[in-house]
């Protein structure tokens, strides 16, 4: 007998100033050391042209716990997939080119949202603070760890120029400066996974890389804690974190079971469905758990 869990949503969600130029005679200097960090934009233009760029999570359409209902599941009902791909696509470890799939990772995982409003060709600030932090292994392997991490680059290669790739960059770039007011580079805003503007640093000074990595950390930290405080509420209410069996995590509550698929419900409603045996044996226990406290229920 099919049967579905219909539940609501919600998902998971968590300055230093100066002037110098980079030596063109050091071998990790300007562009080599920019590349180390990530290297050029490649693609913008996932984010639809004059968009409101908008991270926040609303909570309105919220059901309430006292409605959950289960009845045979309703195959005519349309319940587009996302959940699978979402664990399918690799998770990117480096810096994103994409505003949308780096807000979308930082939702899912809960690490804070690392956001370098930079420009490769015209700031030297900007080649210094990559030169000194971002293209360390040291700095790599702690982002890896701790955030997602995006860079939005104003700098358009010539061949886009004029051209409609290069002016949907540029729009792409400009609305994500007008939406978190970037006036000069670099500059780097540190993001809670929920949307909140967490810290928000302005320039580089030389020489002082372990100063703003360390204020780093502790803004990071301080996201985190944003988040943790959250997540906390909507724990009550059900959400929790889920994970693949191979070890991919999105915080969600269960919108709908039937035997071999579940479906989940993300911050924003957007629902997405994987197969049972792709959850962890945790999670796929809780599923069997919660439906014979159902079951129960039933009987009484």
């Amino acid at each position: 007998m099919c049967w579905r869990f219909c539940l609501s949503l919600l998902l998971a969600c968590l300055v230093v100033s100066c002037s110098s130029t980079a030596p063109e005679d050091d071998p990790l200097a300007g562009l080599d050391a920019y590349k180390q960090a990530g290297g050029k934009v490649r693609g913008h233009d996932v984010l639809p042209v004059g968009a409101d760029v908008n991270v926040s999570v609303s909570a309105a359409g919220v059901v309430s716990d006292d409605d959950i209902v289960w009845a045979p599941e309703d195959d005519s009902v349309p319940m587009p997939g996302g959940l699978e791909e979402l664990w399918k696509k690799p998770e990117n470890k480096s810096w994103h080119e994409s505003y949308v799939e780096a807000s979308k990772q930082s939702r899912h995982t809960g690490q804070p949202l690392l956001i370098w409003f930079t420009d490769t060709q015209h700031s030297p600030l900007c080649r210094k603070l990559s030169n000194e932090l971002f293209s360390h292994g040291d700095f790599d392997g702690w982002a890896s760890m701790s955030v997602v991490r995006l860079r939005v680059d104003s700098s358009i290669p010539s061949k886009e120029r004029g051209r409609d790739i290069g002016v949907r960059k540029l729009k792409y770039i400009e609305n994500l400066k007008k939406r978190y007011k970037v006036k000069g580079h670099p500059t780097v805003l540190i993001l809670s996974p929920r949307g909140a503007v967490e810290a928000r640093y302005r320039g580089f000074k030389p020489g002082y890389a372990d100063y703003y990595w360390g204020r780093m950390k502790g803004d990071v930290n301080k996201a985190a804690d944003d988040y943790g405080a959250w997540r906390e509420k909507l724990e009550k209410k059900g959400y929790r974190m889920w994970t693949s069996r191979d070890g991919r995590k999105t915080f969600a509550k269960l919108y709908r079971f039937q035997p071999g698929k579940v479906t989940l419900i993300d911050p924003d409603g957007n629902r997405g469905s994987t197969s049972f045996r792709k959850l962890s044996d945790q999670d796929q226990s809780w599923v069997m758990l919660e439906k014979k406290k159902y079951e129960a229920r039933k009987k009484h």
